[in-house]
């Protein structure tokens, strides 16, 4: 695990008065190495022999509330993924059939819109969440 991501994780922990546990470390790394959003059931499945999935489910409760994941929905459904805190910024395509997500980042030319966007509004932009819905290469 990148040492500076894992410094910043074990930081947010202290600040916010959890200990950093070797539960959590792997929970942590397991979401890391993660390249898309996954349901928690995904989570318990790929941390089997490690935790139980009651560990996985408070855990991921906690990163929620600490900033450390976010929840990508899927219609009434939801996956987790570390927040942009933790991982580079970037947007969601997410199939209506099969709820498959992949994840894009944004080009320069849509970063230059919302900047245009910004001006004739008057407006200033903090942060900016993009998500797709349509059909995958596979539902087509």
């Amino acid at each position: 695990m990148n040492t500076n991501l894992q410094l910043q994780f074990q930081k947010l922990l202290s600040k916010n008065n959890y200990r950093c546990t070797e539960e959590r470390r792997v929970l942590f790394s397991t979401l890391k190495n993660q390249s898309n959003p996954c349901t928690i059931q995904e989570l318990v499945t790929a941390t089997s022999g490690s935790l139980d999935p009651a560990t996985v489910y408070r855990n991921v409760e906690l990163f929620e509330k600490l900033n450390v994941v976010h929840r990508v929905y899927t219609g009434w459904k939801y996956k987790v993924e570390l927040s942009d805190d933790f991982r580079d910024h970037h947007h969601h395509m997410t199939c209506t059939n099969c709820s498959t997500i992949t994840s894009f980042e944004e080009s320069s030319t849509l970063l230059n819109e919302f900047k245009k966007l910004e001006s004739q509004n008057n407006f200033k932009m903090t942060s900016h969440s993009l998500e797709l819905t349509g059909l995958c290469q596979n539902c087509c």
